[in-house]
């Protein structure tokens, strides 16, 4: 085989592996929620303190979800994270169900340094009228700390 050939074939392989190898989250959580009924994340920025207050005594950074309609197989999805309201149609079929959120600024390597929240539309029970949301943050860096309220069912 030649050089150029024996190349490309490598090249492939490292990129295959390389794509299969996946994305390990820091931090998982599936909420299981009815209309209307909210979902938090509270995040502990590492780096930053500010004052406390009556509404948040740790200083943390609070997201908050919910889903207000499901028709047509399309959810509405309701998102305020850091006093910033988000409206996001989700379905079933990708890209649609996947919503990404930065929660901290990129440093200086980007790669590196991303930290984000990932919510991703894994199913709706009919018969429960409850939406099932999976939320992947990434962290690389460890900048922050995460909890999730309601904790998960068991």
């Amino acid at each position: 085989m030649s050089k150029i050939g024996l190349g490309f074939v490598c090249w492939i392989l490292a990129c295959t592996c390389a794509l299969s190898a996946g994305i390990n989250y820091e931090y998982t959580h599936q909420f299981i929620l009815k209309k209307d009924e909210i979902g938090l994340v509270l995040i502990n920025h590492k780096e930053v303190t500010k004052k406390p207050t009556a509404d948040n005594p740790n200083n943390e950074y609070i997201l908050r979800l919910r889903w207000t309609l499901y028709t047509n197989n399309m959810l509405t999805v309701l998102v305020n994270y850091r006093g910033y309201p988000m409206q996001y149609i989700m379905q079933k079929k990708h890209p649609l169900e996947t919503v990404v959120i930065p929660l901290l600024p990129d440093g200086d390597n980007k790669m590196l340094a991303q930290t984000y929240l990932k919510i991703v539309f894994n199913d709706f029970d009919q018969r429960n009228k409850e939406a099932i949301l999976d939320i992947f943050i990434e962290d690389n860096l460890q900048r922050i700390e995460v909890e999730f309220k309601p904790k998960k069912k068991p």
